[in-house]
């Protein structure tokens, strides 16, 4: 019965254009799981080891959250973890509560999300990643962090760039206040964190400034077919979901 259920709701999805022509999935050789990962920051107090931070030549490939992006992507998700915020919040900074619905169609395959925090300055996010979830026989991850610091600038004191050359003059002094340039990112820390897990197995994933907690949910296929169709086809806090965006956030397209 089964794989007749899994045949229908592959059918439906096709009509939706959620898979790629040769992106049928077969009941015998897929699974599903709920992964669930939570990135926090430790607080300077609690960190002993000296963490190198790089200086950013260049924001210009940055990414840079307008509009309703600030608020959307990070809503928090309950986790197999408790109430995480409540329970961690008080003593560290929750950077990410993430939870995806994720479909290998074979053994092998592998599947990208990436995200950002919540936290960011002048649409700079404090942290951004990439994780590549591969399922072999452990359910192997590869997470890269981005985590920046923020900095602001003023430009010179017309005053007292003046009275160094020696030529103040009356319209100098009349735009006497520094002009404020917005926070940017001015350093960045680069990590990358590799993990083997079983399902249904807490994982805590150690750093002085950056930890995360993954974990694996063993789902029923149709279950998660059903949950993938519903989230492509449901608006999103009041907007539809284009074709662009489910062809990079869906597990149902090649990887």
């Amino acid at each position: 019965m089964k794989p007749l259920i899994v045949i229908f709701l592959s059918l439906a999805l096709l009509n939706t254009q959620l898979f790629a022509e040769d992106g049928e999935i077969n009941p015998d050789t897929a699974r599903a799981y709920e992964a669930y990962m939570v990135t926090f920051q430790w607080p300077d107090a609690l960190t002993s080891e000296q963490v190198n931070y790089k200086s950013i030549l260049s924001t210009d490939n940055l990414i840079r959250l307008t509009g309703d992006e600030k608020s959307t992507d990070n809503n928090a998700q309950p986790t197999p973890f408790g109430n995480v915020e409540a329970r961690l919040g008080k003593n560290v900074t929750i950077l990410a509560n993430k939870k995806w619905t994720l479909i290998f169609r074979y053994p092998g395959d592998t599947i990208r999300k990436s995200f950002y925090s919540e936290q960011e300055k002048d649409g700079y996010p404090e942290l951004t990643g990439n994780i590549a979830i591969k399922l072999g026989r452990y359910l192997e991850s590869d997470i890269q962090y981005k985590h920046y610091l923020f900095d602001s600038f003023t430009q010179p004191d017309p005053i007292q760039s003046n009275e160094q050359t020696g030529t103040s003059s009356i319209f100098a002094q009349v735009k006497s206040q520094p002009e404020f340039k917005a926070y940017e990112p001015a350093l960045v820390l680069k990590l990358n964190q590799s993990n083997k897990t079983a399902s249904k197995k807490v994982n805590y994933l150690d750093h002085p400034t950056i930890g995360t907690l993954i974990y694996f949910e063993p789902i029923e296929l149709e279950d998660a077919i059903e949950k993938i169709a519903t989230l492509s086809v449901a608006p999103e806090t009041g907007k539809s979901l284009t074709y662009d965006s489910l062809h990079s956030t869906n597990e149902l397209t090649n990887k």
